[in-house]
């Protein structure tokens, strides 16, 4: 895992949900495997190193490492690929494995592989083909190919290399049964450091893993590289069956807390009512979050209050903008009245909320922020308890990537694979056709002051909750988490500083 230290947004690693699921269908369809998560690996290991947009940490395992680690006899490498700022790791970490497996085939998945897959080969000839979108199906039929020596050019949901470059079969069908998928395999991966450490996705409230509840996004945001890894098919599984895997990690792994890294968790009514009353029944005493963020529109007071009754205790909202026109080219069907009132009735019923925008879109105007900032003070003062501002970047994938690419007004270099690291200060770069990196910047700056300074003018004793929090590592808000990490970061430099001093000559 690769981190911007000085980033707002820089948090730790998480348990890695795809690879987990993609050791369960290998391991269920009878193949020996090893599976190896640098950051798990080694926990506590940070390293800075000079990147392009400034002094970057690496969590974990180096390649050179992982690589090390690898079982001789090794026949086939999979390699999780999810975010473009790793690629650089993932390269380093594919050329040291090629050198040392020469005959081994050499596999990428994942969001990243998904929709960087063109530009992945011309970065690097070290790997032979990529799994895309949903990997579980594809991975298993490219398995079953090598071992009976068939070719596995041409299966669905592949991209290869070819002596022209590179070709695809296109995404796979999508799987219509996730109930049919085996559970992620935790016991292959040292699971027990991350539930036994802070959690680095939402408000740390004991043990925690992340599930999926749901595979997918019906919605079509031109930000967004869902469509693109998964199409916009919705699958929703049986709310027994969720609710049957939270109870087997309880009794597992002594499970406390659920994050749901759904893309879209809540669009249907009777499906979160019928998860909650299944949840309630299995009083199974866990609490549960949605730090990724969902919509609105389903939770009314009614639902609020079934989320709150079943365990949930934060909740993320995604409306992106003030702005119903920017919203619109932006094809985020959200409405954002009853966004407010839900947020007022999550309030009411107890729960921590959050709000999530994006600024320096292509498209933005300033009279768009000024709605934004409208929509922000509004929420505010509803009770919402905390805020997150980013600016736009084209993510690879997403419809403003190609078309940003095809107007010449993004360059795929070194520097863009740290997008996602860089949303503000003075590495952010900007894809405005008019406004400058600083008007962007103190756009973002002013936001985040407008929303801090509402919510904690009308309720001061928040003040008093954020240092209860630190003193008694007691967290309710984001803004506890956010605390927690930077002042992790700031130990870690210290004790860095201290051992380079002690090992100093003289």
């Amino acid at each position: 895992m690769v981190s911007l230290p000085k980033s707002l947004s820089s948090y730790g690693a998480t348990p890695p949900l795809g690879l987990g699921y993609i050791a369960a269908v290998v391991r269920e369809a009878g193949h020996d495997l090893q599976v190896l998560d640098a950051p798990g690996e080694a926990f506590d290991v940070w390293r800075s190193f000079e990147g392009p947009v400034g002094t970057l940490e690496m969590h974990g395992l180096s390649p050179s490492e992982l690589v090390d680690a690898l079982r001789p006899g090794t026949e086939v490498i999979g390699v999780t690929h999810m975010f473009l700022h790793e690629w650089p790791v993932v390269r380093a970490f594919c050329e040291g494995a090629r050198a040392r497996f020469p005959d081994a085939t050499l596999v990428l998945g994942g969001e990243n592989a998904t929709a960087f897959w063109s530009w992945l080969f011309e970065l690097s000839d070290a790997f032979d083909c990529v799994v895309l979108g949903e990997g579980e199906e594809t991975m298993v039929a490219l398995l079953a190919a090598l071992q009976a020596g068939e070719p596995f050019e041409g299966l669905p949901g592949l991209a290869w290399r070819t002596p022209e470059g590179s070709a695809t079969s296109g995404l796979p069908p999508r799987i219509r049964a996730p109930e049919a998928i085996p559970y992620p395999a935790w016991d292959l991966l040292p699971i027990e450091r991350y539930l036994g450490s802070g959690d680095n996705h939402g408000v740390h409230r004991g043990r925690t893993l992340p599930l999926l509840a749901t595979r997918g996004c019906p919605f079509q945001c031109t930000f967004c590289s869902s469509p693109g890894m998964w199409t916009t098919r919705y699958v929703m599984r049986d709310p027994e069956d969720v609710v049957a895997e939270i109870s087997h990690w309880v009794h597992e792994f002594g499970l406390q807390n659920v994050n749901f890294a759904d893309l879209t968790a809540v669009t249907k009514k009777s499906w979160i009512l019928g998860f909650c009353e299944a949840l309630i029944a299995a009083d199974l005493g866990v609490t549960w979050q949605l730090p990724t963020g969902t919509r609105s529109e389903v939770l009314d007071a009614e639902v609020l209050d079934a989320l709150y009754r079943s365990g949930c205790r934060n909740v993320t909202y995604n409306p992106e903008s003030g702005s119903k026109s920017l919203l619109e080219t932006m094809k985020k069907r959200v409405s954002l009245e009853p966004l407010l009132d839900s947020l007022r009735a999550a309030d009411k019923v107890g729960l921590m909320t959050r709000t999530c925008f994006i600024v320096g879109h292509p498209a933005e105007r300033r009279r768009d922020v000024l709605d934004t900032a409208r929509l922000i003070v509004q929420a505010a003062l509803t009770g919402s308890q905390d805020t997150s501002v980013v600016v736009f970047g084209p993510y690879p994938g997403s419809e403003d990537f190609h078309a940003l690419i095809e107007q010449g007004r993004l360059q795929v270099d070194e520097r863009y694979l740290y997008l996602a690291l860089v949303r503000s200060g003075a590495s952010l770069q900007t894809f405005h056709p008019t406004r400058s990196r600083g008007e962007i910047v103190a756009t973002q700056m002013s936001l985040l002051l407008l929303f801090y300074g509402v919510a904690y003018a009308r309720r001061p004793q928040r003040f008093a909750d954020r240092l209860r929090a630190l003193v008694t590592g007691t967290e309710t808000s984001p803004v506890d988490q956010l605390l927690r990490f930077k002042l992790r970061q700031l130990r870690t430099k210290r004790e860095t500083l201290r051992a380079t001093a002690r090992r100093a000559p003289g």
